[in-house]
């Protein structure tokens, strides 16, 4: 018959006139292709060809899914990784406290938990001393990370400066330093071992948290000649004209860099 597709069965309705070659009549709406199948469709079976809309559609819908797994609750094996919340410092105080003795009964079953904790150790010492107060600081609070159990605690940052900033406050510290080994004002002699063996560990809120810190070693600024630097020169995160200094973007004026 003419006008209808090859390999069409008999009694099918022919092409509408004006129609291009090749191409088969629509079937509700959509124009059908023959050969067009996917994969698994036998020969000669029609795929219906998408329209605009519909593809427009088709990928929003692969978008919603997406993120909806991007930003849905991480299940870990059936467990659900919820939002930590910033507890207060008395809570990590308490826990280190109550484990003092770990000779307790009620401890024998945290023993793996803490031998598991060993090999992160010397991660912990090291992000203790990277975020050491400098000396020109009296005190420097940090978040810290810890285990439930008082296994292991991490400082929970990261120590960046400026770079200018960071040599010109340790330069003032080559001066103050040469001054203080002739005056002895902020430190003292040590005996070592400062603890005996058998001696337990100090409560930190009990010792050590009602005592003042020392005072801290800082150059006298002149409020005239060090106009620039004078008000936020020895903070440990610098505000200079009223913004926050970037560690990784920064840009000085020319009258702090004259200052250094």
């Amino acid at each position: 018959m003419p006008g209808m597709p090859p390999g069409a069965p008999p009694g099918m309705p022919g092409m509408p006139p004006g129609m291009p070659p090749g191409m088969s009549p629509m079937v509700g709406g959509q124009f059908m292709y023959p050969g067009a199948g996917g994969p698994g469709m036998p020969p000669g079976m029609f795929q219906p060809v998408m329209g605009a809309e519909e593809a427009m559609e088709d990928r929003a819908k692969k978008w919603r899914m997406m993120n909806s797994k991007r930003y849905a609750n991480k299940h870990k094996f059936g467990y659900v990784d919820t939002q930590k919340e910033d507890m207060p410092p008395e809570h990590v105080r308490k826990i280190v406290r109550d484990h003092g003795d770990m000779t307790n009964k009620k401890f024998r079953h945290d023993k793996r938990v803490y031998l598991g904790a060993l090999k992160y150790v010397p991660h912990a010492v090291l992000k203790l001393l990277e975020n050491m107060p400098m000396p020109w600081e009296q005190v420097r609070n940090c978040q810290v990370l810890y285990h439930i159990t008082g296994a292991i605690t991490f400082v929970n940052e990261i120590a960046r400066v400026v770079e200018p900033i960071y040599i010109a406050q340790w330069a003032t510290m080559w001066i103050m330093m040469r001054r203080e080994k002739r005056d002895r004002r902020h430190f003292r002699r040590m005996r070592f071992p400062p603890f005996d063996d058998e001696e337990p560990p100090l409560d930190y809120g009990d010792n050590l948290l009602d005592i003042e810190p020392l005072e801290p070693i800082q150059m006298e600024l002149n409020d005239e000649e060090d106009d620039a630097v004078f008000n936020w020169f020895y903070d440990h995160k610098p505000t200079v004209n009223g913004k926050k200094l970037d560690c990784k973007k920064w840009r000085l004026p020319v009258s702090v860099k004259g200052n250094f």
